[in-house]
């Protein structure tokens, strides 16, 4: 591992920090008090039947096998992953050494060489991180530092550093093998005072090359930022701005170099006493203003895929809900989101929740001839959310209740309303709109001290129009039952039933069992069968098309400590 890490790092100027790290991690070995451990998990993941994709049934297997190891010795830890993804689920195929670092870490400083994934701020700048179940990862490759220091008795002052440098190759599940490349620099300062103040600073430097049609275009992206916080006993308030210019080297595609410019901000508070908390978040992104003609996912000044801000949505948590999250377009969003807790009691709380957002303009067609001349309409307010129409606006609401009804038996009732638009700047009557409202229930009841059983239900209806025609009108049902007796054993029948006439697979009805099978501490077997209706699956403004699927699914995870 060592000679890998050696040949891997041999570029870029980063072999001497290696070179010293590993002399640093023999020589800990060789101590007397060395501590020593292992640890490491398996998941193996299989599946076979077939998949719906593009009109019609295709068999589908899938064989995952992702092992992750780490040695520790002393201050020093050694890790790497193993995956053997042929054919895989979602994404790429891949065989081999996925990941692999080698770290040393104290108290106030750190050093890491290999693969990492990083967050600063709030990741309007840098946000790198990894989603398996969505095959997502723009985890880097490179080195990462950190130093951190409490100065003073009372621990007043503290002030954390950090620097590093990676490579990112970034795929997109949709186009698999269009690969985008970025190499990656960043040094970020954050001082706190008094545990309640803290002030960061950040910049992002970045080389890319970015397939865009049968070229590639190279860029170059300088991303500074600045974050505020202020934390005390019962508020806490966090804002974050960040800056975005992008040179962009002239190809077959531009004629000559041009930049441009865009920025972000995030706003976040709460408050909170005994039995109540109220959140508000608001954010403003502006990283790439454009016509919608010009909106390609390949265009070279977009978001970079390292730019994850926050959503500034409800993560929602039914099956139904979590279907219809409204892909967040860091691109051009400007949006708010209010939350209410209210508990009055252990017995019962409840939680309320209010967001809107919107594009920051519409645009019409100056040009009366056959060709498209967009031009934005003027509006002042472009830093609050609109609900007209051309703006592309997302409403959603929802309310949350939970009660424990006795010791063994708790209830918990839902409803969620969403209405949004997707506008067509070119044919305005083709405008969808859509609403949906959503009626998840739960009720858990404990059977003895080890086993409990679960009823799980949820209504959906959704309405979807065009102009002033009712496209379709339709209901969709979830049911589920489940036996836990903990924390050995689990059974689940999971059932989705239909009204939609239009459905891509012309079914009505899923049925899928699950067991899962805790075999050792250590040891847990999932064995599924039957059929899932698939749809969008979203995380952290991620959002993938999952299509459904119909046969048997095996994971076994293990764990070694």
């Amino acid at each position: 591992m060592t000679g890998i890490l050696l040949c891997r790092f041999s570029t870029k100027h980063m072999i001497f920090p290696v070179a010293l790290l590993i002399f640093n991690f023999f020589t800990a070995f060789c101590q007397n008090t060395t501590q020593i451990r292992v640890s490491g998990s398996n998941l193996f993941r299989y599946g076979h039947g077939n998949e719906h994709l593009f009109n019609e049934e295709i068999k589908k297997e899938y064989f995952e096998n992702i092992t992750d190891a780490k040695l520790s010795i002393n201050n020093f830890a050694l890790g790497l992953r193993l995956e053997y993804i042929d054919p895989a689920e979602i994404g790429r195929n891949f065989k081999g050494l996925r990941k692999r670092y080698i770290e040393y870490r104290t108290d106030d400083f750190e050093i890491r060489a290999g693969t990492f994934s990083e967050i600063v701020g709030r990741g309007l700048a840098l946000n790198s991180f990894e989603q398996r179940e969505l095959a997502f990862d723009t985890g880097l490759d490179g080195i990462r530092i950190i130093y951190q220091k409490t100065f003073s008795k009372n621990k007043n002052f503290r002030l954390r550093s950090e620097i590093l440098g990676g490579f990112l190759e970034y795929s997109d599940y949709l186009e698999p093998e269009r690969i985008e490349k970025y190499d990656i620099r960043n040094i970020n300062l954050e001082g706190t005072l008094f545990s309640l103040f803290s002030l960061g600073v950040n910049y992002v430097y970045a080389d890319g090359i970015i397939p865009t049609g049968n070229t590639t275009t190279d860029i170059e992206a300088y991303l500074p930022e600045i974050f505020l916080t202020f934390n005390s006993s019962r508020i806490q308030l966090l804002s974050s701005y960040a800056h975005k210019n992008v040179n962009v080297k002239a190809n077959s595609i531009y004629p000559s170099d041009f930049y441009s410019l865009g920025d972000g901000f995030y706003l976040s508070g709460n408050y909170s006493v005994s039995g109540l908390g109220l959140t508000f978040e608001y954010k403003n992104y502006r990283f790439d203003l454009t016509t919608p003609d010009n909106q390609s996912t390949e265009r070279a000044t977009k978001v970079l895929p390292f730019q994850n801000p926050p959503t500034v949505l409800k993560q929602q948590t039914s099956v139904l809900t979590s279907r219809i999250s409204h892909p967040v377009d860091f691109n051009d969003d400007v949006g708010v989101q209010l939350e209410l807790s209210i508990v009055p009691d252990n017995r019962i709380s409840f939680l309320l929740n209010a967001s809107l957002s919107s594009k920051h303009f519409s645009f019409y067609d100056a040009d009366t001839s056959s060709k498209i001349h967009f031009v934005s309409t003027e509006r002042t307010t472009d830093f609050l959310p609109s609900f007209s129409e051309g703006y592309s606006p997302n409403i959603e609401l929802s309310a949350e209740t939970e009660y424990e009804i006795s010791e063994n038996l708790n209830s918990k009732l839902g409803i969620f309303y969403q209405r949004k638009i997707n506008y067509n700047y070119f044919f305005n009557e083709l405008s969808e709109r859509i609403h949906y409202l959503t009626i998840p229930a739960d009720v858990r009841y404990n059977l003895s001290r080890l086993i409990s059983a679960r009823i799980h239900s949820e209504v959906q209806h959704t309405r979807t129009s065009y102009g002033t025609r009712i496209s379709s009108s339709f209901l969709n049902y979830y049911f589920s039952v489940g036996i836990n007796r903990s924390p050995d054993f689990s059974i689940n029948i999971n059932s989705e039933f239909t009204t939609n006439n239009s459905e891509p697979t012309g079914k009505k009805t899923w049925v899928e069992a699950e067991i899962s099978w805790k075999l050792t501490a250590t040891n847990i077997v999932v064995l599924a069968y039957g059929s899932e209706r698939g749809g969008l699956r979203c995380s952290g403004g991620t959002c993938k098309y999952i299509n459904p699927f119909n046969g048997l699914r095996i994971s076994i995870q293990s764990i070694f400590d």
